[in-house]
């Protein structure tokens, strides 16, 4: 059984305000796409340079990729999660179709980001991740992250739209299973 860690909602909120914030200043123009790829690739650098995620999501194999669970729910606007952010977003999401089709744009955050919560390592790799993301596009970063061991563990083909639950102990450079259960009780302690 996949060691499953508790999200933590403040780091989430504050992890998408800085991809927002970064895209911003880029002047890039964001999708729900491009926000879940950039936290599941820089929790994955985050891990391997100093053995924490960022947000403590937990990822699921969706046919396009790895999507962290309660990021996906907070920017599907899903009510509970919402609730569990404070009841109002720090951004804008407003309907892309622009974009492809169902897109959203993620856009105007409406404040810097809490320092108090996120560290520098964290928004660095935030911030790398974006620009990976971009720079790989869709069909670049598809292929990149369904190149991960987790992915590729949880993936079944025959699947659909249907998700699978990613062992966080393989999204480490070298699989860690002692360690994803040390993330596990921290994350229910932060």
């Amino acid at each position: 059984m996949a060691t499953e860690l508790k999200a933590s909602m403040p780091r989430i909120v504050e992890a998408v305000l800085h991809v927002l914030n970064r895209a911003r200043k880029a002047n890039f123009r964001v999708t729900q796409y491009d926000v879940v790829k950039s936290l599941f690739l820089a929790d994955v650098e985050h891990l391997t340079r100093y053995g924490r995620p960022i947000t403590f999501d937990n990822y699921v194999a969706m046919k396009d990729g790895p999507v962290p669970s309660k990021t996906y729910d907070l920017l599907k606007e899903a009510r509970d999660a919402v609730a569990e952010a404070g009841g109002a977003l720090p951004w804008t999401r407003r309907w892309a179709p622009e974009l492809g089709p169902g897109c959203y744009s993620f856009e105007n955050p409406l404040r810097e980001v809490d320092e108090d919560i996120l560290s520098l390592s964290d928004m660095k790799a935030l911030g790398n991740a974006l620009m990976k993301v971009k720079a790989l596009g869709f069909g670049g970063t598809r292929d990149h992250t369904h190149e991960h061991p987790a992915y590729k563990d949880a993936w079944r083909e025959d699947a659909g739209r249907r998700s699978f639950p990613m062992d966080y102990g393989k999204l480490f450079e070298k699989p860690n299973a002692d360690r994803a259960k040390e993330l596990a009780f921290l994350s229910r302690h932060i």
